[in-house]
């Protein structure tokens, strides 16, 4: 039971999964290149066994990657978030998802987007979750060093959820309102700060019920050189109706080296 406990703790100091993407977590703005990217790890390797006759390893990483192909007046994002925790030798906590986002008419202030996403978190018991949407950004204020954005929007969403404790599953999909609000402040060259905020709501007729998902994340990466940089979140997520009885609010935070090219 200790080492259960302590694998918790572990899992929220360490290896956070957002339900809801930020996108923007990683700058990449449109040069003379043709293809930008950028890449975030962090690595735990650990033992912390209290007897010699009982070892506990732990080992853990977190990846985050973000591809840009820029095209005419476009850009097509792809985005890819990854966790993984092992006790010992089995895997505890394995999360993450694939983004792919196509922003298309980016010189106008008002341009829409089109995404896909695959998601999966078996320490809460989803897999997996698919989600596919269109938006209309709204860049309200876009200066080289300072946006502030909105974007309504709408998706479809299929999830598959284990019910704790039993071997049940659990199969929805909703048709839902997709919202995002959010800032970029390059406060100086070596200092940028984004937030973002979601809001997801549909009506379940099934449960007679409306089902609202809220996140927000706060990000602030500092910059080492030119290419390297170090990158600290912060995410906070609240579901008020989930489809199966796990926790409502989750949170955490991450810090790691970030990689541009």
């Amino acid at each position: 039971m200790k080492y259960f406990i302590l694998a918790i703790f572990i899992c929220f100091s360490h290896f956070g999964f957002s339900q809801i993407l930020n996108l923007q977590n990683s700058k990449i703005e449109k040069d003379s290149s043709l293809i930008k990217g950028n890449v975030t790890a962090s690595l735990s390797m650990y033992n912390r066994s209290a007897a010699a006759n009982e070892p506990v390893e732990f080992f853990g990483y977190n990846l985050k990657s973000s591809i840009a192909l820029f095209l005419k007046n476009s850009r097509l994002a792809f985005i890819n978030d990854f966790s993984y925790l092992k006790i010992n030798e089995d895997p505890f906590l394995n999360t993450g998802f694939q983004h792919l986002r196509y922003s298309m008419f980016e010189d106008k202030r008002v341009h829409p987007e089109a995404f896909v996403q695959f998601q999966y978190d078996n320490f809460r018991g989803l897999f997996p979750r698919w989600i596919a949407g269109v938006g209309l950004r709204h860049d309200l204020v876009k200066t080289e060093d300072f946006s502030f954005f909105f974007s309504p929007g709408i998706m479809w969403e299929y999830e598959a959820w284990m019910i704790p404790n039993t071997e049940d599953e659990v199969k929805v999909s909703f048709l839902k309102s997709t919202n995002y609000i959010g800032f970029r402040w390059d406060v100086n060259e070596f200092l940028d700060i984004n937030t973002i905020n979601y809001y997801q709501t549909t009506y379940d007729s099934d449960a007679e019920l409306w089902r609202n998902r809220y996140s927000i994340e706060l990000n602030i990466n500092s910059k080492i050189t030119e290419r390297l940089g170090i990158n600290n979140s912060f995410t906070l997520s609240y579901e008020d109706e989930p489809i199966v009885p796990i926790t409502q609010t989750i949170y955490n935070f991450t810090a790691g080296i970030n990689y541009k090219f």
